[in-house]
């Protein structure tokens, strides 16, 4: 029968087994009180660390009250109530802006029915709007990833606004969260002339409905602007077919 302590350590000793076989294994490991105390050599490598960060809650840095809360929800959800979750985690690496999944699950002791720690798992998103990768499957949308976007010369704004577009989201609620990544007021008025005087122009285009339509051709759903990616994670709901 295994102790707490000994089940993680043996836990982590069999990590570092796989450390010296699988060189792409993204993956931490921390205490019930949170605490880090193992992470792969890639892992250092993605978020440009070393071992110094064992016994660290963290080192990324990111906003104090998300990460104050996004503790909360790892006690509550993974440590109390055992379950398994999945974030979207963000972090540059390679010199860009790169999201990740990532898979947390609680680490149990069989021998004694205790949540020791918490596993996390990182991989590589690629991340396209699965909506319309399916209409895409059905013929509905032709579409290329190999032109050259750089072109159309769009502004930071313009690439916002066509990443919430395409998400669905009309003039009211770009504008509304604009202002929140800018941090000052932006009016419904401003987008509708974003679209009207920008984005129809250079696309040459003359509504919103043709609009959608090119940004889907020329691979747009493929792009996420940098601006809108922030170092924290982001709860991805699972997905249920009905």
């Amino acid at each position: 029968m295994l102790s707490d302590q000994e089940f993680i350590t043996k836990i982590i000793n069999g990590f570092k087994q796989f450390d010296n076989y699988i060189d792409n294994w993204c993956t931490l490991v921390r205490a019930a009180d949170l605490t880090i105390i193992y992470s792969s050599p890639i892992y250092n490598k993605v978020f440009k660390c070393d071992n110094s960060i064992i016994g660290q809650q963290a080192f990324i840095v990111t906003n104090e009250k998300h990460f104050a809360e996004q503790n909360e929800f790892d006690k509550e959800k993974i440590i109390k109530q055992r379950q398994k979750i999945r974030t979207l985690a963000v972090t540059e690496y390679n010199g860009i802006v790169q999201p990740f999944s990532l898979e947390k699950s609680p680490l149990i002791n069989p021998d004694t029915s205790n949540v020791v720690g918490i596993y996390c798992y990182y991989e590589k998103l690629s991340f396209s709007s699965l909506q319309l990768q399916i209409l895409r499957s059905l013929d509905i949308y032709k579409y290329s990833y190999e032109i050259d976007i750089t072109k159309f010369k769009l502004t930071q704004r313009e690439k916002e606004a066509i990443f919430l577009f395409l998400a669905g989201l009309g003039s009211e609620d770009i504008a509304s969260i604009l202002a929140i990544v800018e941090g000052h007021n932006i009016s419904k008025s401003a987008i509708d002339s974003l679209f009207r005087n920008q984005l129809f122009v250079k696309f040459e285009v003359y509504s919103r409905k043709a609009l959608f339509e090119k940004l889907l051709n020329l691979g747009f759903d493929h792009y996420i602007p940098q601006s809108l990616l922030t170092k924290v994670e982001l709860t991805i709901p699972e997905l249920i077919t009905y």
